[in-house]
């Protein structure tokens, strides 16, 4: 699994990367140079919707996410525990309808080029699918530790 969250951190550096070079670019060709780069604005827009689908994703991973857990904190550890399981199931069958409708809507638009890039319009649209698949896993896993190991008492693990 550290691989995989290492690789996940690559992937979100390569898209920043890659967003901030189309967007410099862009600047660039509009202001140094004779001729505009029409493709600039459409990879940018690409990226950045992987990189908040992706960045849920490493936020879900790394306790990022909000959660009011005041209440649930001050109840004992089996109670806690099955408020968490709950919530994560919950969590994993909204990430497996959003993972199940996105691939439909992302094949739908297979042939469907974009504007500018001229390819096609799933790669925008994989992005939705494809972080709501790693959010289920993550919810799956989060489940069989708190069902194998308990709930940690504090922590970035609490909850979500």
């Amino acid at each position: 699994m550290r691989i995989f969250n290492r690789l996940e951190g690559v992937f979100l550096i390569a898209l920043f990367t890659l967003a901030l070079s189309a967007l410099t670019a862009q600047l660039l060709s509009r202001y140094l140079l004779p001729v505009q780069f029409p493709w600039t604005e459409e990879l940018a827009r690409l990226t950045f919707t992987w990189i908040v689908f992706f960045g849920a994703a490493y936020a879900m991973r790394t306790g990022g996410l909000i959660a009011v857990t005041m209440l649930v904190d001050a109840l004992p550890d089996r109670p806690r525990a099955a408020i968490a399981i709950a919530m994560h199931l919950s969590g994993a069958v909204f990430f497996a309808v959003v993972a199940w409708t996105g691939t439909t809507v992302a094949m739908k638009v297979a042939n469907l080029p974009t504007i500018a890039m001229g390819v096609s319009s799933t790669w925008e649209y994989a992005a939705v699918p494809a972080a709501s698949a790693l959010m289920l896993v993550r919810s799956l896993a989060a489940i069989r530790s708190i069902w194998r190991d308990g709930l940690p008492r504090r922590g970035v693990e609490t909850m979500i």
